[in-house]
């Protein structure tokens, strides 16, 4: 990559990381200044077009949906980041034991990963918040555990090669324990392609969580959820097409966000690129 070249992903990172901070910002903020509450009912407004007092129109139970999209933005992105910990919590373990400690132990795990690979992750995640319920702990543990194979396997992939570099062997004759060898010298330097995928994973998990909620299984009424918004649009889509157009396109664009960071961030952390 040239220098003018990286300038500018360096320059477009740090564009999409202040979007992306001053969505969420707006996400924690706007909530608890807003006049309006997320549950507060309003039958003399039902399905009010965009306006002034409402920016983005009402529902049928006359409730303002800016702030609804606002809220549920919050749930969106906490349950993703929190499914985001579980996951990097399970696949930096067992991925960077697998590949530490190879033979039977990289075998075992790495057919649990082909298994857990094998199947779609809205789907494991829809089958476990079935079994267990439907509440915020459910949907990110859920979540997490239905999306930890893919770092697993990239954590595996960059153990081998770090473990077999010149200063990973010289520490371990010089007598370095093996789990002081593989925390302070191999773990370190594994993580920057975890977390390019942490951001990028973010997309991937709003989109299930916002997946799950649209099929029914997400958080319970009348907390908002950006999917459980789009279903509730959804049957007034004829009537008031505003109430499954904002949420979506919410939706998207903290998407696209996540999408963007993740990437530049990969083309910039990238040596083969620069």
């Amino acid at each position: 990559m040239s220098g003018t070249d990286s300038t500018r992903g360096r320059y477009r990172i740090r564009v999409g990381m202040v979007l992306l901070s001053v969505w969420i910002l707006a996400a924690l903020v706007v909530p608890e200044v807003w006049p309006d509450r997320y549950d507060s009912v309003n039958y003399s407004v039902s399905l009010s077009s965009p306006s002034l007092r409402h920016p983005l129109g009402t529902d049928a139970l006359g409730r303002d949906l800016f702030v609804r999209v606002m809220v549920g933005a919050r749930v969106s992105l906490a349950v993703a980041a929190l499914s985001r910990v579980v996951a990097l919590f399970i696949g930096v373990l067992l991925g960077g034991w697998a590949g530490f400690q190879g033979r039977w132990v990289d075998l075992a795990v790495m057919r649990v990963v082909d298994v857990m690979l094998a199947f779609p992750t809205l789907l494991l995640a829809v089958a476990l918040v079935a079994i267990w319920g439907a509440n915020l702990v459910v949907l990110f543990v859920a979540i997490g555990l239905a999306s930890w194979a893919e770092i697993a396997r990239l954590m595996r992939a960059q153990v081998l090669v770090v473990k077999e570099l010149e200063y990973s062997q010289a520490a371990l004759v010089l007598g370095v324990g093996r789990a002081m060898l593989f925390f302070r010298h191999i773990l370190p330097n594994c993580l920057t392609p975890v977390l390019v995928w942490t951001t990028t994973g973010m997309a991937g998990a709003i989109l299930a969580e916002s997946g799950l909620s649209f099929l029914g299984l997400g958080v319970e009424p009348p907390l908002p959820s950006w999917g459980a918004l789009i279903a509730q649009g959804w049957d007034e889509v004829r009537r008031a097409p505003w109430l499954a157009f904002f949420p979506g396109l919410a939706l998207a664009w903290t998407v696209i966000l996540f999408n963007l960071v993740g990437d530049r961030l990969r083309e910039d952390l990238d040596p083969r690129t620069r």
